[in-house]
């Protein structure tokens, strides 16, 4: 037991000095030897929570004027001692979170999944999706390859997510490959748009928190020929002319399976002819690739061939 205050002032001074030199990971299990100062700092945590039950009364207001003590010293004084109270738990928890607090939901979230075939293997991704989507709720589940066909209707049992509608765009030649679509949620204020030629695309407008997004879903075939891909690339900047306009939307995102590979976009990746020039437009349009993870993944390589390019107007 301390029983002077220079063995006091000797263990406080430690403290401070040993709190410079421990890491994070390690100040719990210091903070953990300082139950004597925890405790000093309980009780002027009861005394601030008493100046709180006498700020209510007159005995405070006749205590300050009997002392002549100005009220904001006294606030001040206790407020901080509050502040450094709870600071001192959160460093003794160990565990709190670099950022706590509720969990933000105002926000749009969004995922894409190159899911190649909806309906193979039984439908066994949608419930993979499902699950999944259980978890982080999205309000934009865009699929590319989901070789769905006119066999399947829109409401078709087997294409169905709980809580969400589906829009499609379809192979051209109504065959079982290739195909894109968005599952979104039914309170989602949404509407798709009609500017552009392209077969398997998706452009939507959103109202989000009173701000308007934009959100384009495409999917390019790997086996386009230079007639097909400049095609392509004349309706992909059809698109972003439309859309690109500062002074409508807030948000701008364009998603999908372009097959195209760019080492800007994941280093090791070779810079093929597409992912050049799918790059060079978008930039062109203030858009910038956020993924620098592979999205295509084999045996023996894993490329990024699914872009997220995003656009937030300065205004913000």
């Amino acid at each position: 037991m301390l029983n002077d205050i220079n063995s006091w002032r000797c263990q406080i001074g430690s403290y401070h000095a040993s709190l410079k030199y421990f890491s994070k990971t390690k100040i719990k299990s210091k903070i953990h030897s300082l139950s004597s100062i925890v405790d000093i700092i309980l009780l002027l945590s009861v005394l601030a929570i008493l100046t709180i039950i006498l700020e209510s009364s007159y005995l405070y207001i006749s205590l300050l004027f009997y002392f002549k003590v100005n009220f904001f010293i006294i606030d001040f004084f206790f407020i901080t001692v509050k502040d450094l109270y709870l600071s001192l738990l959160i460093l003794k928890c160990g565990d709190v979170e670099q950022n706590p607090g509720p969990r933000n939901d105002h926000y749009l979230s969004i995922m894409h999944w190159n899911v190649n075939s909806i309906p193979s293997h039984n439908f066994i991704k949608l419930s993979m999706l499902e699950a999944f989507n259980s978890i982080h709720k999205y309000d934009l589940i865009c699929i590319s390859e989901s070789f769905v066909d006119s066999s399947y209707s829109s409401d078709d049992p087997s294409l169905t997510l709980k809580g969400y509608k589906l829009a499609r765009s379809d192979h051209p030649l109504n065959i079982k490959r290739g195909g894109n679509c968005i599952f979104y949620k039914e309170s989602l204020p949404i509407k798709f748009l009609s500017i552009s030629n392209l077969s398997e695309c998706l452009i939507s407008e959103i109202l989000y928190n009173n701000r308007k997004c934009i959100m384009g879903s495409l999917y390019r075939s790997p086996s386009h020929n230079n007639e097909e891909f400049n095609f392509f690339m004349r309706e992909f900047e059809t698109i972003l002319e439309n859309i690109s306009d500062p002074g409508n939307p807030n948000l701008i995102f364009v998603v999908g399976d372009f097959n195209a590979k760019l080492s800007n976009w994941k280093t090791d990746d070779p810079d093929t002819h597409e992912g050049i020039e799918i790059d060079s437009l978008t930039s062109s349009y203030g858009l910038t690739q956020i993924i620098s993870s592979p999205t295509h993944i084999l045996p023996n390589s894993s490329t990024c061939i699914d872009p997220f390019f995003l656009l937030i107007n300065p205004i913000l």
